[in-house]
């Protein structure tokens, strides 16, 4: 658990505290467009749009499934995706200052 927020470390914090559940409804539900729009970020976007067409391919070439599994699977990597995405930032958000979370907010606004 602890490498998955490593890793989304990386990311720039969300420019609010936003809800787990709502982004995990809305990555499985939309996948990287209703994550994208949640989140108003292009990265967002991306990342949940490139797992679904690797599980798909992946699905269809490899284990020789139906390709509605890999988008099945891709929809539940994307709704875990914007659930720890979600918990991630909200966590950094949490611990830093009013000052500086007011600028992240500043920079987002732009």
């Amino acid at each position: 658990m602890s490498e998955i927020f490593k890793m989304l470390d990386r990311l720039a914090v969300l420019h609010a505290m936003k809800s787990a559940g709502l982004a995990a409804v809305l990555g499985f539900a939309f996948g990287g467009v209703g994550l994208g729009i949640y989140f108003r970020s292009f990265v967002d976007f991306l990342i949940p749009i490139a797992l679904v067409i690797t599980a798909t391919v992946l699905s269809t070439g490899f284990a020789q499934l139906d390709p509605q599994i890999g988008v099945l699977a891709g929809a539940i990597v994307a709704s875990l995706f914007g659930y720890f995405r979600v918990e991630n930032s909200n966590l950094r958000l949490s611990r830093m200052p009013m000052t500086e979370r007011n600028a992240v907010k500043a920079v987002h606004a732009t």
